[in-house]
């Protein structure tokens, strides 16, 4: 079988829909040697590329228009390729499709990661929502499969898209195998020395959007900095409330206490969420919420947002918060540093959870939901 991918992501992106993309990719020509994986992309950046599987092969546009082009190709004429290319299913990795996949005779899967895009509208300009509506809801209704990664993204198409449930096939995410080993005592004080790190913190990694909900968090911590010894690590980079954390870390004369740090690889972040005493991740909406899930691989103990998709990724022995309660978020933080039998407990139950998720099991059950539509 010749199946075909959209990886733009997959070749371009370093976080994100590109790990999810590559994660599956790889997993699948591993586990499944016998099947061709063809990938479509109007370009690659080679860093992604060495990142994936070497038995595969990378399509672009032809045409001088098309590379010219490449939304329009990706959109509309990379059909003819795949036509060309023989391929007999077609698998669009982030929510969209090429607009004429119906006409053409080839099967198709799209997953859909989340609809954040209709419940979060301000995060958005009001063009790229728009874009990204006709797309998904193009791909929702004219894919042959549609895998969402979480019940709450299965639920949320039923409800936007009135999207028949049998049709949709709920896969969870895995994240990539380096977050299931154990760092080496010389690569955690590589880490410690390489980003000043103290010697004991809680931790949180996200992008700076209001629905990360870091500002709550900052909150909790400043009911129970003078009751523990852990400071507050904030890991990521891009967001439209950077600034403003920044500020209200000033306003609450925490900075000798929280610390934010940008430019962690994917290598380095098993080593992060390995020296962290809890982590922590109080948002308000995700598709999946995959850093959840890294945490729990990293043998790190969670606190996390009650309800939806979260509770899929942390399973049963992670604490659950309302993410709008920062006295709620304060106790859940104290209870798990204090008690050393309970975060042992909450490692080893999460761990066991975790291996339910491998990238085997992703692409086992995603090529299950080949095999239905081909």
């Amino acid at each position: 079988m010749k199946i075909g991918f959209d990886a733009k992501r997959a070749l371009n992106n370093s976080t994100g829909l590109g790990n999810h993309a590559r994660i599956l990719i790889n997993a699948l020509a591993q586990k499944f040697p016998e099947h061709e994986y063809l990938l479509f992309s109007p370009r690659s950046r080679e860093e992604e590329f060495y990142k994936l599987y070497d038995k595969l092969q990378i399509i672009a546009p032809k045409t001088k228009f098309d590379k010219a082009f490449s939304p329009f190709w990706r959109s509309f004429s990379m059909i003819e390729q795949l036509k060309g290319r023989g391929v007999n299913i077609y698998h669009g990795l982030s929510n969209e499709l090429p607009f004429n996949i119906h006409q053409s005779g080839i099967p198709s899967v799209v997953t859909i990661h989340d609809l954040i895009f209709l419940k979060h509208t301000q995060q958005y300009f009001f063009l790229d929502r728009k874009i990204y509506e006709i797309k998904t809801r193009y791909a929702a209704k004219h894919a042959n499969r549609i895998i969402a990664v979480s019940e709450e993204t299965k639920n949320d198409l039923v409800h936007f898209y009135k999207t028949p449930k049998e049709k949709i096939t709920v896969i969870h995410p895995a994240v990539e195998p380096v977050f299931y080993k154990i760092a080496t005592v010389e690569a955690k004080s590589e880490l410690k020395r390489k980003y000043a790190l103290p010697e004991k913190f809680m931790l949180n990694v996200s992008s700076f959007f209001p629905r990360k909900n870091q500002k709550t968090l900052i909150r909790a911590f400043d009911l129970i900095k003078d009751k523990v010894d852990e400071n507050l690590i904030l890991v990521g980079s891009g967001g439209s409330e950077r600034k403003s954390i920044l500020h209200l870390i000033a306003q609450m004369k925490l900075e000798r206490r929280i610390k934010i740090i940008s430019g962690i690889s994917n290598e380095e972040l098993p080593t992060l969420y390995q020296l962290a005493a809890v982590f922590v991740y109080p948002s308000i909406y995700e598709g999946f919420g995959a850093p959840v899930l890294e945490a729990l691989c990293s043998r790190t103990p969670v606190i996390t947002t009650s309800g939806g998709c979260m509770q899929e990724a942390g399973g049963e022995h992670s604490i659950y918060i309302d993410p709008h309660q920062p006295e709620e978020i304060a106790d859940a933080l104290i209870r798990v540093l204090r008690n050393e039998s309970l975060r042992k407990e909450m490692i080893d139950k999460g761990y066991a959870h975790a291996l339910s998720l491998t990238p085997e099991t992703f692409a086992e059950k995603t090529m299950r939901a080949y095999l239905d539509v081909t």
